[in-house]
């Protein structure tokens, strides 16, 4: 019976007419015995004339053939692309909607309509495990100062392997970035979608500072807000008394929000409790994004530096080793986001003003004042390396020299700077603006990175306890040390003087002279692999706690345009 059913169906299918398009029935025969796995062939002219390169090649590896036969792999396809959100991504991108109709009507559907579903499914994990391995937005559309390598991805390798192995859930996992960062992100996601939607209500332009101990209408709107984001809870919500307890909600909130937590609600905190529930969970789509773009390995010994929290860490081995404040650019110079690995590390350097300094700052005080040189301690070169006098400098030939900073504590760079290459002549460096890491708001420099402590940081990536050690580097880079050196001398000097007059008192003694003490440029090598990761995010959490940092740079609502447009 069995048999002659068979015999039957393929009777009755060589008399159907070919179905024209990508569905095709001309190779099937008596001997396929692709039939008895249900796979329906495709038609090839069709999907080569679609110019989908990467779908022709996935299809081209499997002979032409629909994929999709098994209904877990369909099934699995369907849960993952429904969960989209999770990883901050949106589950129309992969036509879910689509594809649940059909997977819903799966039984019913024609074999034309089979083949368009398999092709459906196909192109949707495709675009899946892209925009989950290097991310949905190119950020070289989004930004100009981007610098970091340019992920690979083999989507129908990675696809083949699912289907082939018939293993998706681990490979798919796989794909998606595995620093922790990325995935207290996705937690910070769960978080945020689990409050509550409520009708937001907004502080004013005109409400005053509000000051601890202190009773104002705010108040109460104050509260609301403190108890809504469960930095405290406040019994007495609507008393207008700023009372201990909502102060020290308000402390909390500033504190994860990168704000000194003074507990005074001054423009900056209220700027920051106007944020609603959903700007929150669209910034933090956003950093999930980002981190997509970065690499997945950072290396065992690195340095971290998060833009907008202004702040630098040191990884050895999983271990944070260092930890330091640091400034960053200011909005018309930004800090640019990229990866390298250190060079080598000058102590006591040289400054060569890079052209946009110049033309931005130098150039315009010169041309009022000369003297500006010289206040700046500033030297004047020819091509020729020959010294050009500040009062022979003329602005139509300002671009034919260049111009020099030497050594010293108050010079721009300082003590000690960090080389890596780059594209954007950026680096770490000391500065003689020490006073603003006392500041919140850091993004001061005019691009490079300015360390907090950069002698402790010299001596981290040396790791050189016996040629280069803290006190060593510190001596070095000291000219009241040079200075001390050369007094020393001098005495020593004197008193062999004072020894050979003591013999013979008619002697003359020509006094030695001693070259002024200065600091020197010293160029040291690092014996380590140490890369550099100058990143930028906004959020993440702690422990369940949401941390959140201002866009100093204003990306976040730009990168989320991108990723819902």
């Amino acid at each position: 019976n069995k048999l002659y059913l068979f015999i039957l169906h393929i009777a009755i299918s060589s008399c159907q007419k070919p179905t024209k398009g990508i569905f095709s029935n001309d190779n099937a025969s008596f001997f396929d015995l692709n039939l008895f796995e249900d796979k329906i062939k495709i038609d090839s002219v069709a999907l080569n004339n679609s110019e989908n390169k990467l779908l022709i090649e996935f299809y081209k590896n499997y002979k032409y053939e629909t994929v999709w036969q098994s209904e877990e792999h369909r099934n699995f396809v369907l849960q993952e692309i429904g969960n989209a959100e999770n990883e901050g991504l949106d589950p129309i991108d992969y036509w879910y909607n689509s594809i649940k109709k059909n997977e819903d009507n799966y039984d019913d559907l024609t074999d034309e309509q089979l083949v368009n579903y398999d092709l459906l499914l196909t192109q949707s994990m495709q675009s899946y495990i892209s925009h989950i391995s290097k991310g949905k937005v190119n950020p070289l559309v989004v930004y100009d100062d981007y610098d970091l390598k340019e992920k690979i991805v083999d989507v129908n390798s990675i696809l083949k392997d699912c289907i082939d192995k018939n293993d998706f859930s681990d490979i798919i996992e796989d794909c998606k970035p595995s620093h922790p960062m990325y995935k207290n992100l996705k937690e910070s996601l769960r978080i945020l979608k689990a409050y509550p939607k409520v009708k937001t209500e907004n502080f004013d332009s005109k409400t005053p500072k509000l000051i601890p101990g202190k009773s104002y209408k705010a108040v109460v709107l104050l509260k609301r807000k403190i108890n809504y984001w469960k930095d405290a809870v406040i019994t007495d919500s609507l008393s207008n008394v700023y009372d201990k307890e909502t102060v020290a909600g308000v402390k909390k909130f500033q504190k994860r929000h990168g704000l000194y937590p003074d507990g005074v609600v001054g423009a900056g905190t209220i700027e920051v409790l106007n944020f609603t529930r959903e700007q929150r969970i669209k910034q933090v789509c956003a950093n999930l994004e980002r981190w997509r773009w970065y690499a997945r390995d950072f290396g065992s010994n690195y340095l971290l530096i998060n833009i907008p929290d202004y702040s630098l860490v040191a990884i050895k081995d999983g271990d944070t080793t260092q930890k330091q404040r640091v400034v960053v650019g200011k909005k018309t110079r930004q800090t640019p986001v990229l990866e390298s690995k250190i060079s080598n590390i000058n102590l006591n350097p040289n400054w060569t003003v890079p052209p946009t300094i110049l033309a931005e700052d130098v150039f315009p005080d010169a041309i009022k004042d000369r003297n500006k040189f010289n206040k700046d301690k500033l030297k004047i070169y020819n091509w020729k390396k020959q010294e050009i006098s500040p009062w022979e400098w003329k602005i139509e030939d300002a671009n034919k020299y260049h111009y020099v900073q030497l050594p010293g504590r108050n010079s721009a760079l300082g003590l000690m700077k960090i080389n890596f290459k780059n594209k954007y002549s950026v680096y770490l460096h000391d500065t003689n603006h020490r006073d603003y890491f006392k500041f919140t708001y850091r993004a001061l420099s005019s691009g490079c990175v300015r360390l907090e402590k950069p002698l402790e940081m010299a001596e981290y990536i040396l790791n050189d306890e016996e040629n280069w050690p803290l006190e060593k580097i510190q001596d070095t880079t000291n000219i009241n040390h040079y200075i001390k050196l050369k007094r020393e001398k001098f005495n020593e000097q004197a008193k062999k003087d004072a020894a050979r007059l003591a013999k013979n008192p008619l002697l003359i003694i020509t006094p030695k002279k001693f070259v002024n003490p200065e600091l020197k440029t010293i160029v040291l090598g690092v014996k380590e692999d140490i890369f550099i990761h100058q990143l930028y995010w906004t959020a993440w959490q702690n422990n369940g706690v949401l941390q959140f940092r201002e866009d100093i740079y204003c990306r976040d609502s730009d990168l989320f345009a991108y990723l819902y447009y």
